[in-house]
């Protein structure tokens, strides 16, 4: 059966209503400059962006109670400017929680000086610190989003997960702006039928955990701000492991969230830690290998990978060399 692309059969895109023209309803100013782009990661597709950059403001959707909504915020030297904007019918409690998101999305609400107390024992560390600079963590404004791309991320290379994000949003929910969309509400993913899913390239495991966190999604708000909690309930949903439960964690704000099972990580921390000498077989580094390096630096382990990730991509740090080209895209797409 046919349907106008941008929605799905049996689903009425309820999360988004028509946009109204572009509105301030609140900003603000911060007197704290952050490097916008090496903060947030911004959506390059054409269609199915929810996070904009246009080389001055960093712009993302949030569906809001009267229509749309677009978190957007520019940095200088003298500070972090922050607006909302969308239909000035929006209710000012509304807009007061999505000015605060804004921040905490731009990093304001990250807790940077805590990570040099921590590094401060360690030479290697505060070196990349000074060279790369500050390490803050952005927070997703909500967990259905964090989870919904750490499950399209699961086994698959970041190119093929960014095109499956961009296909999912175009796919289930309407345009806010010319290039901008947002992440679909829960239950519209969890009416979206697996082979819709499918179709975005996400695999039969990563649908079924899509419509398990959508099930969960307001018990998993709940308890956003307790990383233990938040843990357990993550990893007792289908298809969500230690990897897709940390790599959600961080995008919420988990300075220590350590993704234990990814491809890159061990090999990145042990050489820029310890060398090319690694615990495992031919002596290659492996998750052990990269917890006992990271153990001296609990409740900070997540910004370390962080840290020493941006310094390896600049040169500032040992790294492997690449032996091989680079991997072809899974097959296991329909289109």
């Amino acid at each position: 059966m046919s349907h106008r692309r941008g929605t799905l059969p049996g689903v009425t895109a309820v999360d988004l209503p028509p946009a109204a023209p572009a509105t301030v309803l609140a900003s603000d100013r911060v007197r704290v400059p952050v490097r916008l782009d090496r903060i947030i990661r911004t959506d390059r597709a054409r269609r199915g962006g929810v996070v904009r950059w246009d080389g001055r403001w960093m712009r993302r959707a949030e569906p809001g109670p009267a229509g749309p909504l677009v978190l957007a915020a520019t940095a200088d030297a003298g500070g972090t400017t922050l607006e909302v904007r969308g239909p000035v019918a929006t209710p000012a409690q509304t807009v007061e929680q999505a000015l605060d998101d804004a921040r905490g999305w731009v990093g304001l609400h990250d807790d940077v000086a805590a990570f040099g107390e921590v590094i401060a024992g360690d030479a290697r560390l505060r070196r990349m610190a000074t060279l790369v600079g500050e390490v803050r963590l952005s927070r997703t404004p909500r967990v259905g989003e964090a989870l919904g791309r750490s499950i399209v991320e699961q086994l698959v290379q970041s190119a093929e997960a960014a095109r499956s994000v961009a296909q999912l949003v175009a796919c289930t929910t309407e345009a806010v702006a010319a290039d901008l969309w947002a992440w679909p509400a829960a239950r519209t993913v969890g009416a979206t039928p697996m082979w819709d899913l499918r179709r975005c390239g996400i695999s039969g495991r990563g649908a079924r955990a899509l419509h398990a966190a959508a099930v969960e999604d307001a018990r998993l708000e709940r308890c956003r701000r307790d990383w233990t909690a938040l843990d357990r309930r993550l990893r007792a949903l289908p298809g969500v492991g230690v990897w897709t439960s940390a790599e959600t964690r961080v995008r919420l704000g988990d300075p220590d969230a350590v993704s234990v099972g990814d491809y890159n990580f061990p090999a990145m921390v042990g050489y820029a830690l310890s060398g090319p000498d690694g615990d495992g077989p031919d002596g290659q580094w492996t998750d052990a290998g990269m917890l006992e390096l990271l153990a001296p630096f609990a409740g900070q382990r997540g910004r370390v990978i962080r840290l020493v990730g941006r310094a390896a991509a600049r040169g500032m740090a040992p790294r492997r060399p690449r032996r091989a080209p680079r991997a072809a895209l899974s097959a296991h797409r329909y289109w």
